[in-house]
């Protein structure tokens, strides 16, 4: 957003926030304000941050719109606009409602965190409004309502209240948030006074702003213009635009848009505040003094130059649960943590309880065992995921303090960079990360970044979303655009860190690779540094290790910024798909003759074991039932050794969505195909196997049944393993006879 502007001169803030008690009359005066700026031919936006949603019903008629919360739950990510919850008011004043829970359930403090997220990712700051307006409840001052307190929310903040002393308190309390921001900057413009016409109140009010150094900016006495302009659904400028409180608010509003030079906040201690407001008397806490008396509004100097938001990156790139709006399957702040803990010269720190820490870790430790015993590598040791130890008192009165301890002592470590990583509970209290990393930053040696992730746990999407969000942002921190392809090396993209066959996967490729004379620059995410991370463009061609929606996710992403390479085809499975791999290779880098030398002998190899297995399996009936929609090394082995497929019903997927086989029309196929489904045709089909990616409850016990697996081996034999699997299952009895024994 830009600053206002007059005649090329800058004058005045562009983001201002107005906080008050609830029912003290903000929106009435925001909706007000708004409208005059907007008269006085100021481009506005104004943003209701209160779960009531009536923060812009006087500019739209009356009418209630739908909420960006509201939105948020009904629509997927990929089809949002914009348009959808921004809505044109009075005088062009572009409306938009937060919106919230109902009330006494969920966290409408984490409800503003989400709105004004979404807002930036659908591009409100290239609207280029003059004035954002951010109207906001006062009486809670948690994490979300804290949002616009923020520097990147509002330069100046404005407290509306009436003499009541609860009005006044709520103020109070105001200021102490607004207090606990100022190492951001200052941020207090002054007081907006909302007359109840009761005795004394503007003695109140003015001892009140005398206290905590405030200015009185403005006092709206009770009118009935007003309260007839509120019925009529209308601003007063729009209702009685030559009355006394339309001249009031323009006058206000011009005030506003000149104001240039933010105050501190000086809350009071609650003993001032009744002895300040109810008895007159002069605070104890901080005495005004002549150098501390507030310069008035219409005195203060114009600053040349105001801090500017950076704009916001357009979020494109979503995991498939997110995309289809599905349930999730594992939480975002797992799968970014154990992509980040690749990073051997880096420290991932998990903003949240210490449980959630253990169990991510523990799951990496159990994925890298079974890797060892997959693989000739020894068991490496897993990388540390420290945790800000967050607990029910943190989680209450916020975290930034425990982060920042954390980061300090990260700091003893001396990582070349570290990754915090927040949770669940992070996420919901609204913690802002960057405080606490600001904070801890002269702990550090000056070139060691500290990279916030924001994954909030699930808060932000699934397993998937979080290995996404954590890539770019490692992508994003590191990739040096400046360094330039060798000849015959490659990356590794998108490797699956928790597979047990990950790096028998990696041996196999990379055996292969060697064949051809090919080196591996960087593996993207995987048992890497951070200085292989920079090298990234080094290689020349990048091969996908899975093509499922992550991974295709991710080679969009790399290729849509920073224009790389990507081999066609993933890491191939079985002899057809290994041999058109390595063809598509030798094809890019001129290895053709020693490419020819290596399939020439796998096949004869291929043919060899084919040619074994037949006897046993030809003319059996195989039933596949899959959340794999990768399948064709199947297909192929079971061609191959001349088996019928019987059908193939394709289960719904947390982890891809696009079925594509060279063998369409050559076997029933059964597309959205369910559980129920396979239970009921289960009998009717009689096949001698059945495949699927796990056992089901109820599972027929005169039923052989394999696996297939969610990460297969890759290469020339890959399946040729899988089918002796299946000759020894032919060669038992359906029906386990120890079932029976007792």
């Amino acid at each position: 957003m830009n600053r206002v502007t007059h005649n090329g001169k800058s004058i005045g803030l562009n983001q201002i926030a107005i906080y008050g008690k609830g029912g003290i009359g903000k929106s009435t005066i925001s909706a007000n304000l708004s409208a005059a700026m907007a008269l006085a031919g100021v481009r506005v936006i104004q943003i209701g941050c209160d779960p009531k949603q009536d923060s812009t019903r006087l500019l739209l008629g009356g009418t209630r719109v739908t909420t960006v919360l509201d939105y948020l739950c009904a629509s997927s990510p990929n089809s949002r606009e914009l348009e959808k919850i921004v809505h044109i008011g009075f005088s062009g004043v572009a409306c938009v409602e937060a919106g919230g829970p109902e009330p006494g359930v969920g966290c409408a403090g984490r409800g503003i965190l989400s709105a004004l997220d979404l807002l930036e990712t659908l591009g409100i700051g290239e609207r280029r409004y003059d004035i954002a307006l951010y109207d906001v409840l006062g009486d809670v001052v948690c994490g979300g309502f804290a949002v616009p307190l923020r520097e990147q929310y509002a330069d100046v903040i404005y407290i509306v209240t009436s003499g009541e002393f609860m009005s006044l308190y709520a103020a109070n309390n105001i200021l102490r948030g607004v207090r606990n921001f100022e190492e951001r900057g200052l941020r207090m413009g002054g007081i907006l006074f909302n007359s109840r016409e009761l005795a004394d109140e503007y003695e109140r009010v003015l001892r009140f702003a005398d206290a905590v150094h405030l200015p009185i900016v403005a006092s709206f006495p009770r009118s009935p213009e007003v309260s007839a302009a509120e019925q009529l659904g209308q601003t007063v400028l729009q209702a009685f635009p030559e009355g006394t409180m339309a001249g009031l608010f323009a006058q206000t509003a011009g005030d506003m848009r000149r104001f240039a030079s933010p105050l501190p906040a000086h809350p009071l201690s609650p003993d001032d505040m009744e002895a300040v407001v109810l008895r007159g008397a002069r605070c104890s806490s901080h005495p005004l003094t002549a150098e501390a008396l507030p310069v008035p509004a219409r005195e203060r100097p114009i600053p040349d130059e105001a801090p500017q938001r950076p704009p916001a990156r357009p979020r494109r790139y979503h995991s498939k649960s997110v995309t289809r709006h599905e349930v999730l399957h594992g939480c975002a702040f797992n799968g970014a943590a154990h992509t980040l803990m690749q990073i051997k010269n880096a420290l991932t720190l998990a903003h949240g309880p210490r449980s959630c820490a253990y169990i991510s870790h523990h799951s990496m430790a159990s994925a890298a065992r079974r890797s060892a015993n997959r693989s000739s590598a020894a068991l490496e040791s897993v990388p540390c995921l420290e945790s800000s130890g967050m607990d029910g008192r943190v989680v209450i009165f916020g975290g930034n303090d425990a982060l920042e301890r954390s980061l300090s002592s990260a700091a003893s470590d001396n990582p070349k960079a570290v990754f915090v990583v927040t949770t669940c509970a992070a996420g919901i209290i609204g913690d802002d990360v960057q405080v606490a990393i600001a904070a801890a930053r002269d702990a550090f040696r000056e070139e060691i970044p500290i990279i916030p992730i924001a994954t909030d746990g699930d808060i932000n999407g699934d397993y998937m979303q979080g290995i996404i969000d954590a890539m770019i942002s490692v992508a994003d921190r590191y990739i040096d655009r400046t360094v330039t392809p060798d000849p015959d090396t490659v990356n590794i993209v998108a490797e699956k860190n928790l597979a047990g066959n990950t790096e028998a996967n990696y041996e196999t490729i990379h055996a292969l690779l060697a064949a051809l004379g090919l080196r591996v620059n960087c593996r993207f995410v995987r048992n890497c540094t951070t200085g292989q991370l920079a090298r990234f463009l080094r290689g020349r061609v990048n091969l996908l290790a899975s093509a499922d929606h992550c991974g295709r996710t991710i080679r969009d992403y790399l290729v849509d910024r920073y224009g790389v390479s990507f081999l066609p085809s993933a890491f191939p499975v079985g002899f057809r798909a290994t041999e058109q791999w390595l063809n598509e290779l030798a094809g890019i880098f001129g290895k053709e003759a020693e490419a020819t030398a290596i399939i020439t002998r796998q096949r004869i190899r291929y043919e060899e074991a084919v040619g074994a297995l037949r006897p046993y399996l030809e003319g059996k009936r195989l039933f596949i039932v899959t959340q794999s929609y990768q399948i064709d090394w199947v297909l192929d082995l079971a061609f191959d050794l001349g088996m019928e497929i019987a059908k193939v019903g394709l289960l719904s997927s947390s982890w891809d969505e696009d079925f594509i086989t060279r063998y369409e029309g050559k076997f029933p196929l059964a597309l959205s195909y369910t559980r129920a489904q396979r239970d009921e045709e289960i009998r009717c089909l009689a096949p001698d196997l059945t495949l699927t990616n796990s056992v089901w409850r109820n599972q027929p016990e005169d039923m052989r049944v394999d696996a297939i697996p969610i990460v297969p081996d890759v290469g020339f034999e890959s399946g040729l393993a899988v089918a002796e699997r299946w000759r020894r299952l032919m060669q038992l009895p359906p029906k386990e006879g120890w079932r029976h024994d007792l």
